[in-house]
């Protein structure tokens, strides 16, 4: 039975918006692949509504140090350097986890490629000023997201 319905917009940028490309189905069956570069630090922003307590994001398996900007708004950075860049061709999962109290945890897997830092490639593209999550939490301690959009 559901207990929770809300909302979660999850901002990424380095002071510009965070490239992405359609794919098609041509990788496992995702339709967009974000684009990182090496060596660069992300802001992450996590916005609530209704405003919910944000106890925890981890961006790849990394616990982001987060800021209570206010109520409902967290954010942190994310920094890729020591990341592999990505051979042509070839894509892999990047894995966003967000710790809501009381909710649970939200797992959100991202279509990703990370180019060289200076690599041109990595900004070209469609922007993603933001993702929002329609979501809802059970009794199971996750949060599970019935919708997304892109803006």
């Amino acid at each position: 039975m559901t207990k929770y319905a809300f909302t979660v917009e999850l901002c990424v940028n380095s002071g510009d918006p965070l490239a992405f490309k359609m794919d098609g189905h041509r990788f496992d069956g995702a339709l967009r692949t974000l684009k990182w570069s090496t060596d660069q630090t992300y802001a992450v922003k996590i916005t609530t509504k209704p405003a919910t307590e944000v106890t925890r994001i981890n961006v790849n398996g990394a616990d982001l140090d987060i800021t209570k900007e206010k109520l409902g708004v967290f954010s942190g950075n994310w920094n890729t350097t020591g990341s592999e860049i990505s051979k042509r061709g070839t894509r892999f999962p990047l894995i966003f986890l967000v710790d809501f109290a009381p909710e649970g945890q939200m797992r959100v897997e991202f279509q990703s490629k990370i180019y060289s830092k200076n690599d041109s490639h990595a900004v070209w593209g469609h922007k993603m000023n933001a993702v929002e999550f329609k979501c809802c939490g059970d009794d199971d301690g996750y949060v599970k997201i019935v919708d997304e959009s892109y803006k």
